[in-house]
């Protein structure tokens, strides 16, 4: 019970930080394929000076280090897509896409682990898309394109959680999150010249304050939570994680709002729309507690 309540406070923690990522993505004033190459860049090289990580590295097997390499592919795409819904539209919208994750883990994770569906999370995934809806029911025109992307954005995340509790159970946290963001880095980099292509000018080196702020971004709400969030992963399934990762949109929207003033964008069905998230959260916990606590 205690290491379940452990996982529980590193999952808040690292949501919480996830949740400053959409401030963050929004400050920054690169587009989003050079600032999640920035990002995984950045990662990886800050990630050396961990005592012992290559080692530990070299030590993996070629087909869990294909593994992990996939994986940190996806994230990147799943990155990319994310800031991408941050610089269409805001990121009070982008971040309440991401509650979608459950519905979507709900649906992908019984399918790709060939394991009976549960009712009641189909259920309570379901629950979230009304807060989806009316969150986002009003959005101007012009908001539209980003609200796609941050919907592209939640699936991958939902996959991004399912294979990572399919296969890194018994993997160091920081092996881990080298080798993804690394190939992460790889796989962008390859797609470089193509973006340059497409997008002229684009890609440069950021200014001072952007750099600061990637720094941040690339440690304080990459590194830490997402060890926090490998570990808690651990303790729990990926439906859980995926519904205490729903609480985001509610970092990031009061955030949003203390920092980019984004309240003015928000109205009654915004409210309603948080309220629906936070009970399929705490009706989830509630629910997986007595599940857990009654006699067998």
């Amino acid at each position: 019970m205690q290491f379940r309540s452990k996982a529980y406070l590193q999952m808040n923690v690292a949501t919480f930080l996830w949740g400053l990522t959409a401030i963050l993505g929004k400050l920054i004033s690169i587009g989003e394929f050079p600032l999640v190459w920035y990002r995984v860049f950045m990662v990886s090289i800050s990630m050396l000076f961990i005592p012992g990580l290559l080692k530990h590295t070299q030590k993996l097997d070629k087909k869990t280090l294909l593994i992990l390499s996939s994986i940190g592919i996806l994230l990147s795409v799943h990155w990319v897509a994310w800031y991408g819904s941050i610089k269409y539209s805001n990121a009070s919208i982008a971040v309440s896409c991401i509650a979608s994750v459950s519905l979507f883990v709900a649906v992908l994770e019984p399918l790709i682990n060939k394991t009976a569906f549960d009712k009641s999370n189909v259920i309570l995934g379901l629950i979230v898309i009304p807060g989806i809806l009316l969150i986002n029911q009003s959005l101007d025109l012009h908001y539209k394109f980003g609200f796609l992307l941050g919907i592209i954005a939640a699936f991958l995340a939902a996959l991004f959680n399912i294979f990572n509790k399919k296969y890194t159970q018994d993997l160091p946290p920081n092996t881990i999150t080298f080798v993804q963001m690394l190939s992460g880095w790889v796989f962008l980099s390859l797609c470089l010249p193509l973006y340059i292509k497409f997008n002229p000018g684009s890609f440069h080196l950021p200014d001072g304050k952007d750099f600061i702020y990637l720094l941040i971004l690339s440690v304080f709400c990459t590194v830490i939570p997402y060890n926090l969030f490998l570990r808690a992963l651990k303790a729990s399934n990926a439906f859980t994680t995926s519904l205490i990762n729903n609480l985001e949109p509610i970092y990031g929207i009061i955030l949003a709002v203390l920092l980019l003033q984004e309240n003015k964008e928000l109205n009654w069905k915004f409210y309603c729309g948080v309220a629906i998230i936070l009970s399929a959260v705490f009706i989830h916990a509630y629910l997986s507690n007595k599940k857990q606590n009654s006699p067998t």
